[in-house]
């Protein structure tokens, strides 16, 4: 099986990483939606950890004013790759000068026009603004996955944008009926 048929599997889902009890990761606990799967690699946005950056302060360091009131309280943590980058997950009911579309409802942007719309009360209906991405080579991914490294989730539009961050694993929990918090990577003895 090839990468590109592989990689429809991956993209708009939403993957948790699954720990060991011997370790923790940078991962732990984190939740990561997949915006971009194919033969060159992956792109992901964890979508619930918070920063200790408000988005007042990240809007102020951009030199944006805000004028419109802000759904979002403080930037997310995206991954560790590029910290500097600003992705913005957003509802598709927009474009701006680099949206790529993910699905019908959900799509992913980078420039500053649309920084500028959200900032204005004029942004798209959801999104979610995060500092830098994960990322994975080409099968990477896949191998993480093989070796029950990754718990792959369906999609979820009100996981993504209508829950607290914190409420997050608890709602893939429900979508997937069972907690995944529970779930270990090691296979267990009767």
């Amino acid at each position: 099986m090839s990468g590109k048929d592989i990689g429809s599997d991956y993209k708009d889902k939403i993957l948790c990483f699954s720990p060991t009890e011997e370790e923790t990761s940078y991962f732990s606990k984190s939740l990561i939606y997949i915006c971009e799967h194919s033969d060159e690699g992956t792109l992901g946005l964890i979508i619930n950890r918070p920063l200790q950056i408000s988005m007042t302060d990240f809007f102020k360091s951009m030199n944006i004013k805000i004028l419109g009131s802000l759904s979002q309280d403080f930037l997310l943590m995206g991954g560790p790759v590029n910290p500097g980058a600003v992705f913005i997950l957003h509802s598709a009911d927009t474009e701006w000068e680099s949206t790529m579309p993910i699905n019908k409802d959900v799509s992913l942007s980078t420039s500053i026009d649309i920084l500028r719309a959200i900032a204005n009360g004029d942004g798209p209906a959801d999104y979610l603004i995060t500092l830098g991405y994960t990322g994975w080579v080409q099968e990477q991914l896949e191998q993480e996955i093989l070796e029950n490294a990754w718990l792959v989730a369906p999609s979820n539009y009100k996981v993504l944008f209508k829950m607290k961050p914190k409420d997050k694993i608890r709602g893939v929990s429900e979508v997937l009926g069972f907690d995944i918090q529970m779930v270990s990577p090691k296979p267990g003895k009767a």
